[in-house]
This record gives structure tokens, sequence and C-alpha cells, in this order.
């Protein structure tokens, strides 16, 4: 996947993990605050080891990036969740 998709795919992400840290059920804020801080590292060009981010399907990533962002826009928390812990599975470093 090349960097610049990627990084949007990564922004979109950390945008719907930040909406549900901040405005989802108590039971997944914790694990939502844990999600933002890992995909917006993505964003740090200092960080070597995160540099050559490979996933196991770039177009499965990047559709689950945006359905999370439209999920937790219409309040479908625990939807969008899920859809952050694919994202989580579908990297390979």
């Amino acid at each position: 996947m090349e960097r610049a998709r990627f990084l949007a795919a990564a922004r979109q992400l950390a945008a719907a993990a930040d909406l549900l840290a901040s405005g989802g059920p108590a039971d997944l804020q914790a694990d939502a605050l844990q999600m933002l801080a890992q995909f917006r590292g993505y964003e740090r060009p200092e960080d070597g080891a995160r540099g050559d981010v490979q996933t196991s399907d770039d177009e499965l990533f990047a559709s689950t990036a945006h359905a999370a962002l439209t999920l937790v826009g219409r309040h479908e928390f625990a939807a969008a969740h899920a859809l952050l812990q694919q994202a989580q599975r579908l990297l390979s470093s």
C-alpha cells in the first residue's frame, strides 16, 4: 500500500478511535484510547519501526477505516469498535 493511502486510512482510524474514546460508552473508551495512540503513531516519520507498514489486505484496510469512521459518526459504537479491532489485525510490520 502506498504511504499516502495508508496514512489517509490511519488518520480515519485515529479519528474514529478519538470519537469513540471521547463520546462512546465507558466500557470502550480505554480500548479506544490505546487504538488512538496506535493509529496516530503511524504519522510520526521519525518512528522507523513503522516506516514500512504492511497490511494483510490493503483494500480491506482502507474500507475498514472508512466504515469505522462512518459508523462512529452514526453512534454505532460497538460496530465501530469491532472495525477498529479488525484494522489492528490487518496490520503487520
